[in-house]
């Protein structure tokens, strides 16, 4: 087993945007020429989340994330970040068959700011697992 490391980062603004690092995703497995394996995803922090999503679902999936946890009504000011974060997860493994990322054609990978922050640096841990 061989395991190829990298660290993306990716400058956000938010609250409540995707971004998608499918693109970055895909070049770490080119760089490491990875045929067969595992992609582990892990962004650093508490409040922002790792999520596969359709192209075309987002606002739905937005939406329904803002009606699940509201952004007022918390003691802590941005206490829902750190709720929605939780619910999502900060990673998420993608399986590598062929050189490719093992997703629907219409998949995308997506790191979601979930705070008000504008210009903010948010660094990925891309780990990949191949024989």
């Amino acid at each position: 087993m061989k395991v190829y490391s990298k660290i993306v980062e990716v400058r956000t603004y938010g609250p409540m945007v995707l971004h998608p690092i499918t693109y970055a995703v895909k070049e770490v497995i080119r760089e490491c020429k990875a045929s067969i394996g595992l992609v582990w995803l892990s962004v650093e922090g508490a409040t922002p989340a790792l999520v596969v999503l359709s192209r075309g679902m987002y606002k739905d999936f937005l939406n329904f994330i803002c009606r699940l946890i509201p952004f007022n009504g918390w003691r802590h000011g941005n206490a829902y970040a750190h709720l929605i974060s939780t619910l999502i997860s900060t990673n998420i493994a993608v399986p590598i068959m062929d050189g490719s990322l093992v997703l629907s054609p219409d998949d995308d990978i997506y790191l979601l700011e979930t705070r008000s922050v504008h210009n903010h640096v948010r660094r990925i841990s891309i780990q990949i697992h191949t024989v």
